[in-house]
């Protein structure tokens, strides 16, 4: 089979073949139908010179975090997943720990490797997977909801940290939409009665941000903070969902919260805050967050197979997975890149317009 691998660090990975792998104990093997890429396999591929602790990475390794697929096989002490069935992949906690037991797999800190962080990615025509990290799916096609299951659920479990401040009246800034922040967009709209404020430097991403449902469109400059607290209708905004998460961003979160307000900062931008009295007016609140639990995702699918939010995708084949990725890092991808081995990318280019392929293989 065909697999994008990153053999060294700060190396470009490379497109190699390798032996098809078999499903072992507690595993399930998935024929790929598509891999979201996003900024986290960037910074893996280009900035990193080895592995958290908490990851486990032994180079080389298949790329690929963002899954979708067909269940080919099981292996022992496997029971459920019958081949052929579409699915998702997503992250399998240990299934011991407080935070399992209380639903939060995301949380979990003896998870383990995972696909595409410390096991062999889904950049690839298939992948192995733990069970306990399989979603199925009915109604979508599997490359569909492949970026549901990091981009999409990162942005839903963001929207659920702070969804007590989502009622009939408020607001909510979003900062930055683009791959997750498009996500949010659509899922605020689909979930909460709150108007939607996009803020992004990017027409592109604004134009997005507007088809998709947004009431009110600011582009990043000088004055973002005169400008939102307009959009608001003069009043502070009750939720901020920082999908940038860098110093100057994190400031425009503070100065545009009001009292209780809740700001989530989703984006790894390596930005600071500095904490103090008065900072931050009284009772809002910071948070992080980390991904989404698997009850979360089986909610989000939900939402996307009764058509109340469908993702904006571009699909590349496998063989041009350098070029996603040089795409993406240039900024040149609107919405979420999904890659696709190629004979799966080929058939959907046959299929019909509606698809509308975006990569040329």
């Amino acid at each position: 089979m065909q697999a994008y691998r990153l053999f060294a660090w700060k190396q470009p990975p490379r497109l190699v073949e390798m032996p098809t792998p078999e499903p072992g104990p507690g595993q399930v093997l998935v024929k790929v139908a598509g891999n979201g890429i996003c900024q986290s396999d960037l910074h893996l591929m280009h900035d990193w010179e080895s592995s958290p602790p908490h990851l486990q990475i032994r180079l080389p390794m298949t790329i690929g975090h963002e899954i979708g697929g067909w269940i080919e096989a099981s292996g022992p002490g496997v029971a459920g997943l019958e081949p052929g069935r579409p699915c998702v992949v997503t992250l399998a906690g240990c299934g011991h720990c407080r935070f399992c037991a209380e639903g939060w797999n995301n949380y979990c800190a003896a998870s383990g490797p995972q696909p595409g962080m410390g096991m062999d990615g889904g950049l690839a025509e298939y992948v192995l997977a733990p069970a306990a990290g399989i979603v199925p799916i009915d109604k979508l096609e599997p490359w569909r909801a492949a970026p549901l299951t990091d981009a999409g659920l990162t942005a839903y479990h963001a929207i659920g940290r702070v969804a007590n401040r989502l009622v009939p009246g408020g607001s909510v800034l979003v900062i930055g939409v683009g791959g997750l922040g498009h996500m949010a967009v659509m899922i605020l709209k689909a979930v909460s009665p709150v108007s939607v404020i996009a803020l992004d430097r990017d027409p592109r991403a604004l134009e997005l941000a507007a088809r998709l449902g947004a009431d009110h469109l600011v582009t990043a400059g000088d004055r973002d903070r005169e400008a939102v607290l307009a959009a608001a209708g003069g009043r502070p905004v009750d939720a901020v969902l920082d999908f940038v998460g860098a110093g100057n961003t994190i400031a425009l979160a503070a100065e545009t919260v009001g009292p209780l307000s809740k700001i989530a900062i989703v984006g790894r931008g390596s930005g600071a805050f500095a904490l103090a009295d008065r900072s931050l007016p009284y009772g809002a609140e910071i948070i992080t967050t980390f991904g989404g639990s698997r009850r979360e995702l089986m909610e989000l699918v939900e939402l996307a197979e009764a058509g109340k939010i469908s993702p904006q995708l571009i699909p590349y084949p496998l063989s041009r997975a350098a070029a996603a990725f040089a795409d993406l890092k240039q900024g040149r991808v609107s919405g979420r890149a999904v890659v696709m081995p190629d004979k799966i990318y080929q058939a959907l280019a046959g299929s019909g317009p509606d698809n509308s392929p975006g990569g040329n293989p």
